[in-house]
């Protein structure tokens, strides 16, 4: 038995919060986070006062560490209509992993596992 493999991380998923917004900034200005997606601005300060039911921003943490950010949309119900005309009954799901330090771990993995479930 091999005594040196660390055990699986457990991640938790919180409701993101106004709390988290330097969070939220700090990460949407990585690099890696730009790289994804150079054009975005997600209005976090009106974002995150908001909870329509047709979304849920989660944040992802380990042993209460944010590790990073996960967006849930309906994308027939979403208001600005980013995905165009789309059927009842599917889910848009962003992911990003907010340091890069805690890149090519299986952190986005267990995220997605975590939003499909």
């Amino acid at each position: 038995m091999n005594y040196n493999v660390p055990p699986p991380m457990r991640i938790n998923l919180r409701p993101a919060t106004f709390a988290d917004l330097d969070l939220l900034r700090h990460w949407d200005e990585q690099p890696h986070v730009v790289e994804s997606d150079p054009n975005d601005d997600w209005g976090w300060e009106i974002e995150l006062d908001r909870a329509p039911e047709w979304r849920e921003q989660l944040i992802a943490e380990i042993d209460a560490r944010p590790i990073g950010f996960i967006q849930i949309i309906d994308p027939a119900r979403e208001d600005n209509h980013y995905w165009g005309d789309a059927p009842a009954n599917l889910r848009a799901i962003d992911i990003w992993i907010g340091e890069e330090s805690d890149l090519g771990k299986g952190y986005g993995t267990q995220m997605m596992q975590l939003a499909l479930a």
